[in-house]
């Protein structure tokens, strides 16, 4: 059987090298439309968390500000333990029906739902039905979040030539950085132009609402593009599993196990450095809300700039290589770092902008790793289950666990310990991995 599926796999990707050697305005608009969607669903998913502070005021009791702000953060990682849900539904869409229609869905649902969360009226207004309804919306959107990142990244890993497929599928998390971006300059620019007492009864609908003209551009592109050459062949080889989620599980059970410990990296440094280092600075009163939007920002720039680059790193030196030395700088780096950074203002800026991009550079280089480890007849769900779980443990936890170590323990920097255990799996996982770089995608288990 492996000889066949490589066999296969050697013929799809020469398939894939022709066709993309020969169109690249095709290549450009693989890349366009799996990152536009990616970059608008972190939008839409971010947003709540740059608004943490202001919406702890706006759909919970002000009597005790710290408890408002931790039942913030709770309905935050609690939407995460329903992106496993719509991860293994979405990837099964994917697998079975389509790339192009499981990321067509997942935009849609995501969407739909940060609209209606910034047309929700206040606890003041309504009461306990005020954070009811946006338990109820931030769970639609972590259901279509589930699926969108695996498959965006699948989509792009089966249509990109094998020597850069590091590189372009490098730029569906380019779409997460620039999606968490616009949200940050968003939330930044609405604060500078509306009163802090504004803000706090009307301006903070503003970025949610936003969504709609841009959800309408994602969908757009999105219904024009072309479907994944990869999953063409399946199709017309009538290798469509009919139960995927479970089919990986039985067939590659070491491979989930390596894409969930893997992507704990990404979700513990992302929310951690891109929202929660955010609220962290203003708690510690090192710098006050405006100027940690603007830090936040400017990491999300340098962040997004730079990624293009370092995703070059593991075409060209191996994505194993590149997997330890990052985990492991994160190991060794992570509290030190937060030690610093509520030493000043300026001190705290500094230490942001160094993790953003020693999270860039891991995120440049992990989705090709993870699409690679699994084979394309159930790579979506393979892919979204796993990452999903990690998101649970290292994602949705990031900004709850991170405020309940600083309030238990009264060190600014024990969040690092969590970034450290999660780093720390991954690069066990690191060094258990095989080679993945420069060789055709798996077709099949």
């Amino acid at each position: 059987m492996s000889t066949l599926n490589d066999s296969i796999g050697t013929a799809a990707q020469h398939q894939v090298e022709q066709s993309i050697a020969h169109d690249p305005a095709r290549r450009r608009r693989i890349v366009i439309g799996a990152g536009i969607g990616t970059a608008i669903e972190y939008y839409d998913f971010t947003i709540y968390a740059f608004l943490a502070t202001t919406i702890a005021q706006v759909f919970f009791p002000k009597s005790d500000p710290t408890a408002g702000l931790l039942s913030t953060f709770a309905i935050f990682a609690a939407s995460f333990f329903l992106r496993p849900f719509g991860g293994i539904v979405i990837g099964h869409l994917a697998d079975k029906f389509g790339r192009r229609r499981a990321l067509t869905l997942s935009v849609a649902g995501m969407v739909v739902a940060s609209v209606v969360v910034g047309l929700i009226p206040s606890y003041d207004m309504i009461g306990v039905v005020a954070p009811a309804v946006l338990v109820l919306l931030r769970s639609i959107q972590a259901f279509s979040a589930g699926g969108e990142l695996g498959t965006a990244a699948s989509y792009v890993a089966e249509q990109s030539p094998v020597k850069r497929r590091g590189y372009l599928t490098g730029f569906v998390n380019l779409g997460t950085v620039t999606g968490t971006l616009l949200a940050s300059f968003t939330v930044a620019l609405t604060r500078a132009f509306v009163a802090d007492t504004n803000f706090a009864s009307w301006g903070w609908r503003i970025p949610f609402l936003i969504s709609l003209p841009l959800g309408i551009i994602a969908l757009i592109v999105r219904l024009r593009m072309e479907e994944s050459i990869a999953f063409e062949e399946i199709a017309k080889e009538k290798d469509i599993k009919r139960a995927p989620a479970l089919g990986v599980l039985k067939a590659r059970p070491t491979a989930v196990l390596v894409v969930i410990a893997l992507a704990l990296t990404s979700n513990a440094s992302y929310w951690t450095v891109f929202t929660y280092m955010s609220t962290l600075l203003q708690t510690q009163h090192v710098i006050d809300a405006k100027t940690a939007a603007w830090s936040t920002t400017a990491t999300l720039v340098l962040a997004a700039v730079s990624m293009p680059f370092w995703s070059l790193l593991s075409d060209r030196f191996g994505r194993k290589i590149v997997m330890i030395l990052v985990n492991g700088l994160f190991v060794v780096a992570s509290y030190p770092l937060f030690k610093l950074a509520t030493h000043s203002a300026g001190v705290g800026i500094a230490v942001q902008l160094i993790l953003g991009q020693i999270t860039a550079c891991y995120l440049a280089n992990l989705l090709a790793t993870l699409a690679e480890t699994l084979p394309a007849s159930m790579r979506v769900s393979g892919f979204a289950l796993g990452y999903n779980i990690a998101s649970i443990l290292a994602g949705g936890s990031a900004g709850y666990v991170a405020t309940w170590l600083v309030a238990h323990t009264g060190n600014p920097a024990s969040p690092a310990f969590f970034v450290m255990v999660a780093t720390g799996l991954a690069l066990v996982a690191s060094v258990c991995m095989r080679e993945t770089a420069n060789r055709p995608l798996l077709l099949d288990a």
